[in-house]
């Protein structure tokens, strides 16, 4: 087994959102998405956590919950587009079914393979043998789906899995946000240099969402509500998170 660093850790609340995930069908030519919420980030452009959901599923009592990672730019559905290989990188979504914020019951995914060629493995959902910022150990056992990228896999009726490049969902007016925030913006690139400072985000009408037309890595696990509940027949509130960590040395 091999132990990794968390890279990148961000906590986020349950979205109570009807639907199911968009975008699972065939993709067009996108470009990548990268939040790029610190310089540091902006150096390790693959280890940055776009954003993490989880939305109801459009069969009732089930749910998709979706991390997505960040890419180079480059348009989708190519061979460039690549995840972070398992000697390297190892993506999680962490569930607190007990709400002490302490993850009870972890996803795992790790791909081999090069660009074009990859493939992808999900493990869980496990109880984690270590948790907290530490607990980024690959747990053993046989994997839950495994098989190509930028495929559904998985039992519809248990859990299904899809990792490749899909629109980001994210809408964020980033021009604005910097002029606001203007400690927030990049190191190099267009944005690094904004004029005019601003107290307020434009209307909404004005607003400019920045990452239209981009795509972000997209993770998409979906399964039964009940497999993340502490009692299954009384599901209750749930948080969920997601990490990418690195393997130590690398």
């Amino acid at each position: 087994m091999k132990t990794w660093i968390t890279r990148r850790d961000r906590l986020v609340p349950l979205l109570a959102a009807a639907g199911l995930v968009a975008g699972l069908a065939t993709a067009g030519a996108l470009f990548a998405s990268d939040h790029q919420d610190t310089p540091e980030v902006e150096l390790t452009p693959r280890y940055d956590v776009n954003d993490v959901y989880a939305f109801p599923a459009a069969t009732n009592g089930r749910i998709a919950l979706v991390l997505g990672t960040s890419s180079p730019l480059t348009p989708a559905r190519t061979p460039s587009f690549a995840f972070g290989t398992k000697d390297q990188e190892l993506y999680q979504l962490k569930v607190d079914n007990d709400g002490d914020a302490v993850e009870d019951l972890v996803f795992q995914i790790t791909f081999t393979g090069k660009a074009g060629h990859q493939r992808v493995t999900l493990r869980g959902p496990y109880k984690p043998e270590v948790v907290g910022a530490s607990g980024n150990k690959l747990l053993g056992g046989k994997p839950t789906v495994t098989g190509a990228v930028n495929t559904m896999l998985g039992d519809p009726s248990g859990i299904q899995l899809f990792a490749g490049p899909r629109d980001d969902p994210f809408f964020i007016d980033l021009e604005q946000f910097f002029r606001v925030l203007p400690d927030r913006r990049p190191s190099t690139g267009p944005l690094s240099v904004m004029p005019t400072p601003a107290a307020s985000f434009r209307a909404a009408g004005d607003a400019k969402d920045f990452v239209a037309g981009f795509n972000d890595m997209a993770i998409v696990i979906e399964l039964p509500v009940a497999m993340l509940a502490k009692d299954a027949k009384n599901p209750g509130k749930f948080g969920v998170w997601g990490t990418t960590s690195r393997a130590h040395g690398h």
